[in-house]
């Protein structure tokens, strides 16, 4: 499915990355209101994202860079930097043993949640927005309600993989299922926030 793009000044973005920004901001936000201790966190990582993601170009075209150094200004490492970008945040989040597993979890939740409706309201499919966004922001709330319950340890890991199974559920039924970049990145984290879970509930 063609995305739509929308240009800004001198930027030209497609609705994916529209949705990736505007997401994380917004989690920033939720977060900021919700545990200031969890939205330092995720600031630190969606800056590092951010500059990995901008400086990769770089590494993905180097001789364009020395010729026109100011290109970094306009320019990112597309999904080659995407990737850079979130294996240097996952890497870093490994490294942070002092966050909790519980605000790695809502966060990642929480950014999904804000990247599916804004992306499907820059691709103008408002219902689908609205349906996304009332499915996933009640199993977001959910997700607050119980993170503190006693038995947290025993469904948090479950609760992970129902989520990412859910949106791999909506996309089959209004699109079919492919596996695109989004789809791989769920994926992805949904695996990495299992064996980090794991890990530091082995080390607790």
């Amino acid at each position: 499915m063609a995305e739509t793009w929308y240009t800004i000044g001198s930027f030209t973005f497609p609705s994916s990355w529209g949705g990736i920004l505007a997401s994380l901001i917004l989690t920033y936000l939720f977060l900021y209101f919700w545990n200031r201790e969890a939205s330092d966190w995720y600031s630190s990582a969606v800056f590092i994202f951010i500059i990995v993601w901008k400086l990769s170009v770089i590494v993905v075209d180097y001789p364009m860079v020395i010729e026109h150094p100011l290109t970094i200004l306009y320019f990112h490492g597309g999904k080659i930097g995407y990737w850079l970008g979130i294996l240097t945040t996952l890497i870093y989040i490994y490294l942070k043993k002092r966050v909790s597993s519980t605000n790695v979890i809502t966060s990642w939740i929480s950014t999904v949640v804000f990247f599916e409706m804004v992306y499907h309201l820059l691709e103008l499919d408002f219902l689908l927005a609205v349906i996304h966004f009332i499915t996933n922001g009640t199993l977001l709330v959910f997700l607050l309600k119980k993170s503190n319950g006693p038995k947290w340890d025993l469904w948090a890991v479950q609760f992970v993989i129902v989520f990412t199974l859910l949106q791999f559920f909506f996309q089959s039924i209004l699109e079919g299922f492919a596996f695109t970049t989004v789809t791989w990145t769920y994926l992805a984290v949904m695996i990495y926030l299992i064996l980090l879970y794991g890990r530091r509930k082995h080390i607790e």
